[in-house]
């Protein structure tokens, strides 16, 4: 890029390194100083594509020339108050004072030349490579945007940002933003003031990364976390703004401490002595070219200015990453990669919480990970877009079959139909269908937990062979239960019944257990319950219902199971209603099959026969909740409460979320429902991975 552009030396001007170019800009000399290259700075300081523009402008007294001596990764920084005095008879002719004299025939020649080649090459100058080039192969971890500027124009119409956006949430709105403002603000005074100034710099990049380095698993050590942000074109402000920012800091006493990079300045503010005010880590900043950069690592910083300069090995080099780069495209919105593969070498080699054998079921945290599967991981990937049609996600998981195990291998369904069978209605507030052989996963967790800790596994055998015999010597749990498992398991929810916080935490829901003698089943299961069952009669089925112990939580909330079977499902549900339902075997009204769209957003995950499907109607969940928030703000901390007792590991405060969002001010829902549809989901096998993809269509009330 450029490199072999060399100065006209021979015209008086001293050699420059390979990989320098001029620029030519008209101007007045006198013989009183010397000429002065004014205009923006250039390549870190922010050069643009107009700034070529100067090379052919009409020439009226003299020529400026400009420097710019090149790098790899971009143009060394320039001051555009520099002076640079021509040697005599160089490009300029000979003049009387004050009177300016045509050019030099040469000079006039090579003009249009230069202008084509400046023209040419600073568009690519201006372009920031993507995330993979410019981070190194040690990278464990990378989430990044692309191209913000592309991605905000894609979100403006994602529904959720129009709702936000719509009159009727105003209220809400800004006393949500009030208060984010006054949290920020109470953390860092200039916050707003700052953020007003940065906010419209960031317009490329943005970009996070953990970075192995040194890391090696010892205590009390860790990665590199490095970020850095693409402001294009507006390279000379984004200097300026770091400037006053630093100048601020000296003005109200703020130490500064300084690190030099591969030539790059970057500083950091340090606490005072004796300051109360809690220590906090402060990363280096620094500004390269167009790229703002943050770390508290100068390691980190240093191996990404070394990939600018196109030195070291890259992580666009790295074959799982491409691997992983290739499988969800490039064409995202965001994206982001997890190392798992260079994450379990690390790992792997840190010892359990108790080496010294104090702690019989200590388990070091590499065992963890080859039990549980993740030892035959390569990577984990997420890619993110927005369409016309709609929001499109995908995680893949990148696990080859040959090596797919422990919990890798439950979540690989077999491919099979996964879609609504008819008795599903289409107003489920939530449906769900995985195609999972249930004896076979059984078989998985007790390979996991062995794999884990043997002890631990005896422990469970032993408990698992004493299941049921107090009521029946002769009981098998593993034949009566497990052998009796088979390959559907189909979850139905339905919108709460009321609009109580109680209400809301058990929403009627349905679980339907494929088996091959669903009786059997669960005859089996009323014989591991200690209370015995209430039975009753319904279109000629038995419906057995289950009180929860004294002091147990109920997963229904309201007291109890209830349990039947039906067309080769064991039938367990939280609402009677809803049981009843299912056993009449249709839906009632239109079923989930006939939504419309539902067919076509399925295709787009994978299509009804991956083995594992899912829908949620985001309409039919928040209807009750809106409403009911709106009338109890306080609910939420009962709706978010752990429905099990957990002395000593108290559930988080929600009150931050209390003090920044009054739900009061929430619109009716009527006035925002527009905004909101239903989503589908789907799982896939394949001998590279598990694919897990999302896709939530744009509302029927948004379409145009």
């Amino acid at each position: 890029m450029l490199h072999g552009i060399t100065t006209m030396a021979s015209n008086g001007f001293e050699p420059l390194a390979k990989g320098t170019f001029i620029l030519l800009r008209p101007c007045c000399t006198t013989p009183a100083g010397p000429a002065t290259a004014t205009g923006p700075a250039l390549a870190r300081a922010g050069v643009t594509c107009g700034d070529a523009g100067w090379v052919g402008q009409t020439m009226q007294c003299g020529w400026v020339v400009i420097v710019v001596a090149l790098a790899k990764h971009g143009v060394s920084a320039y001051n555009p108050g520099t002076q640079i005095t021509p040697k005599p008879n160089v490009l300029l002719d000979s003049a009387s004072p004050r009177t300016c004299q045509p050019p030099h025939m040469k000079l006039l020649l090579a003009r249009p030349l230069i202008a084509l080649a400046i023209a040419c090459a600073l568009p690519c100058l201006a372009a920031v490579p993507p995330a993979e080039k410019l981070l190194p192969a040690d990278t464990l971890l990378v989430l990044t945007i692309p191209d913000l500027d592309r991605a905000l124009a894609a979100a403006k119409d994602f529904p959720i940002a129009q709702l936000w956006r719509d009159p009727a949430m105003k209220p809400f709105a800004e006393k949500f933003e009030q208060k984010l403002r006054e949290l920020v603000g109470e953390q860092e005074k200039n916050f707003e003031k700052d953020w007003a100034e940065f906010k419209p710099l960031v317009s490329g990049q943005v970009s996070m990364a953990v970075l192995r380095g040194d890391w090696q698993g010892e205590a009390g050590s860790g990665p590199e976390v490095v970020a850095f942000l693409d402001v294009k074109d507006k390279g000379k402000q984004l200097h300026d703004f770091i400037e006053r920012c630093e100048k601020r800091d000296i003005d109200a006493g703020k130490t500064i401490q300084r690190e030099t990079v591969r030539g790059v300045k970057f500083a950091r503010t340090v606490p005072k002595d004796g300051d109360d005010a809690p220590k906090k880590s402060q990363p280096y900043i620094g500004q390269s070219g167009s790229l703002l950069l943050l770390s508290e690592s100068p390691k980190a910083l240093e191996k990404i200015l070394a990939r600018q300069d196109g030195a070291g090995a890259g992580l666009d080099e790295t074959p799982e990453f491409e691997r992983a780069r290739n499988t969800v495209g490039r064409d995202s919105h965001a994206f982001g990669w997890v190392n798992v593969k260079a994450l379990a070498a690390v790992l792997g080699k840190m010892p359990a919480q108790s080496p010294d054998g104090g702690n019989p079921l200590g388990i070091a945290p590499g065992r963890i990970m080859d039990a549980l599967g993740f030892g035959g991981l390569d990577g984990i990937v997420f890619a993110a877009r927005q369409t016309p049609e709609g929001t499109q996600a995908e995680l893949f998981v990148q696990a080859p079959q040959a090596r797919r195990k422990g919990l890798l291998g439950l979540l690989a369904p077999e491919a099979n139909e996964a879609g609504p069978s008819p008795m599903v209605a289409g107003d489920v507030a939530k449906f769900s269908r995985v195609r999972i052989d249930g004896q076979k996963a059984f078989q998985a967790v007790e390979r996991i937990i062995t794999d884990l800790n043997p002890q631990m596994a005896g422990i469970v055998t032993l408990m698992l062979e004493n299941v049921g015999k107090d009521k029946d010597p002769n009981f098998d749990l593993r034949k009566q239960i497990i052998g009796n498992l088979g390959a559907d398991f189909v979850t139905i929810q339905k919108a709460p019944r009321g609009k109580s916080v109680a209400d809301l935490s058990s929403p009627p829901t349905l679980f339907l257990v494929g088996s091959p003698k669903p009786e059997a089943l669960l005859q089996a299961l009323l014989t591991i319950n200690p209370l015995p069952p209430k039975e009753r009669e319904f279109l000629g089925r038995k419906i057995y219902h289950l009180t929860p112990l004294p002091g147990m939580p109920s997963p229904g909330g309201k007291g109890g199971m209830s349990f039947s079977t039906t067309a080769g499902y064991l039938a367990v549900a939280t609402d009677a209603g809803l049981l009843e339902e299912a056993l009449r075997g249709e839906a009632q009204g239109k079923p989930l099959s006939a939504v419309p769209g539902l067919a076509d957003a399925a295709q787009r995950v994978g299509g009804l026969n991956t083995g594992w499907f899912a829908y949620q109607n985001q309409s039919e969940s928040l209807r009750i909740l809106i409403e009911t928030l709106k009338q109890d703000p306080d609910g939420v901390d009962k709706l978010f409460a752990s429905p099990i007792p957990t002395p000593g590991a108290p559930m988080p405060s929600l009150q931050p979320l209390k003090n920044l969002m009054d739900f009061s001010l929430l619109p009716p829902f009527d006035a925002i429902a527009k905004y909101l549809g239903y989503s589908v989901q789907a799982t896939a096998a394949t001998p590279e991975g598990i694919s897990f993809k999302s896709f939530t269509p744009i509302p029927s009330g948004l379409k145009k």
